[in-house]
């Protein structure tokens, strides 16, 4: 025979299902309220990656020099030098990127120091960059791939 006690401890009370409606509307509402930040925060990751996308093709250009010393060719060492320009807005709505590039021939003997910067406004209107530095030796790009062996 059931006792008193056990009759009167079937089912949840309507109070208990308040509470946990209210605990699960609560965590409902915090993801919601998340998620447009989770978005911005993608967002800026893939402007931040075509940044750098950006630079490094810079740099990989300038490091594909074929010719040492002759003056006015495009693929020639000394053509590396300084230049600013943009990429604008493409139809996904990435932003407007400024590409920035400096050279210094002194800081280091036969070789240039070059850093280049990328700069645009995020969704937000909050400024942002990227900046990848290198170094590219003033070295016959025919001896690039030989190696030095002793005698």
């Amino acid at each position: 025979m059931p006792s008193d006690m056990s009759r009167h401890q079937r089912g949840f009370t309507l109070v208990e299902m308040l509470v946990a409606f209210l605990v699960m509307t609560l965590g409902l509402l915090a993801v919601i309220r998340l998620q447009p930040e989770l978005r911005q925060h993608a967002e800026l990751a893939r402007q931040r990656s075509e940044a750098t996308r950006l630079a490094q093709q810079d740099l990989e250009r300038l490091r594909g020099f074929v010719q040492i010393g002759i003056a006015g060719s495009a693929a020639a060492y000394d053509a590396i030098v300084g230049a600013a320009y943009t990429i604008e807005p493409d139809e996904l709505g990435s932003p407007r990127y400024a590409v920035e590039r400096l050279v210094d021939d002194t800081a280091v003997p036969n070789a240039r120091a070059v850093d280049v910067s990328v700069r645009w406004l995020d969704r937000a209107g909050e400024p942002q960059q990227v900046m990848l530095a290198t170094l590219i030796a003033a070295s016959d790009p025919a001896l690039a791939a030989a190696r030095l062996l002793p005698r």
